[in-house]
């Protein structure tokens, strides 16, 4: 399997040459040779399969052999993630990029244990670019800042579908989500942090339309419960 490298311009010309932290990885760490063939992408979509030409100290040029281009996918996957304990940041991150999510929203609960501090966003996009390399996407999801429980109420208050995970829902994600949901242009998960959501937060995402829902009888952990969402609901939208 090809190794992806995320380079900010990929231009249209047919040498492409890498430097900055990309190059020092592959030549520092992965130790790359002339004639390897790798993958480029710009994290919007567009990408090359190339053959490495050329190797100096700080840089390494590549001839493309191939270019396409991925169109952004429909419904997007919004995940409103409570913030999981630290330690768990990253994993939480790793599962949603690998479980095709296209949004995260950092949402500071009322039972969050860990705070959104200053460098947390950065924190948070280092994680994810690292991700989006290790899984192959050719788009790089987004995450935005944190938002309280009064914007995301807002911002999900236009969406058709918010599926709000609970392991006290009547219902279980099947029978919220089916096929036709793929016609959808967005769909909202929200994930509540270790201690769960609040009653107060239940209620307000009820009044705002959302759907209560749980995955089945096991309960998961914050930092897994968006990936096996993103799961299923792929699953049952014919995505996979």
């Amino acid at each position: 399997m090809l190794t992806l490298f995320l380079i900010e311009n990929l231009s249209a010309a047919t040498n492409i040459e890498v430097s900055g932290d990309e190059a020092h990885h592959a030549i520092k760490v992965l130790r790359v040779k002339v004639g390897e063939e790798i993958l480029l992408c710009d994290g919007n979509g567009s990408w090359a399969r190339a053959a490495i030409s050329q190797i100096d100290k700080k840089s390494f040029q590549a001839g493309v052999l191939e270019r396409g281009y991925e169109e952004e996918r429909s419904p997007k996957l919004i995940v409103i993630q409570g913030l999981p304990k630290s330690d768990r940041v990253k994993e939480s991150i790793e599962i949603l990029v690998e479980s095709g999510v296209d949004v995260i929203i950092p949402w500071q609960a009322e039972r969050s244990i860990s705070k959104w501090q200053q460098g947390s966003l950065e924190k948070w996009q280092n994680v994810l670019t690292a991700s989006t390399k290790q899984s192959r996407r050719y788009r790089a999801p987004e995450i935005r800042g944190e938002q309280t429980i009064a914007q995301i109420l807002a911002e999900v208050s236009t969406s058709k579908v918010v599926i709000v995970l609970h392991e006290s829902a009547t219902k279980k994600i099947s029978q919220v989500i089916n096929s036709k949901f793929a016609e959808l242009g967005e769909i909202f998960v929200v994930i509540g942090p270790e201690g769960g959501l609040s009653e107060n937060e239940l209620k307000a995402f009820e009044a705002a339309g959302a759907h209560i829902a749980c995955l089945g009888p096991e309960i998961f952990r914050s930092a897994h419960a968006g990936g096996a969402a993103l799961s299923a609901i792929s699953a049952l939208i014919g995505r996979w």
